[in-house]
């Protein structure tokens, strides 16, 4: 599960085509990924994708060719591109807003 708030803003750094699939390896840089581990879901500019290598200098990503062909999380694709990221939420995160998300009587 997402929030949709971005944590970061990272770059296509490349991608290839793996079997039908697309892994792409994106340089996250000010994501902090020392609680991430494989098979972890990652948003990319809104699109889930699953953590197959996390090399240290950012992450390679999954994405299943089927689901990819409909939305995919790289709108340009081109090298060094901006994407949105976030880590999806664990059971520990918490989920703060500020009250006048909720309430506009408290502007």
């Amino acid at each position: 599960m997402f929030t949709g708030i971005i944590e970061s803003i990272g770059k296509i750094a490349r991608w290839k085509n793996n079997g039908g699939d697309v892994r792409l390896h994106i340089a996250t840089g000010k994501l902090d990924l020392s609680d991430v581990a494989l098979g972890d879901s990652i948003a990319v500019n809104g699109v889930c994708l699953t953590a197959v290598v996390l090399p240290g200098d950012g992450l390679w990503l999954m994405c299943r060719m089927k689901p990819c062909r409909y939305k995919k999380p790289w709108s340009v694709k081109y090298r060094h591109d901006p994407v949105n990221l976030e880590k999806a939420l664990t059971m520990s995160t918490r989920f703060r807003c500020k009250p006048s998300c909720f309430d506009p009587a408290i502007g």
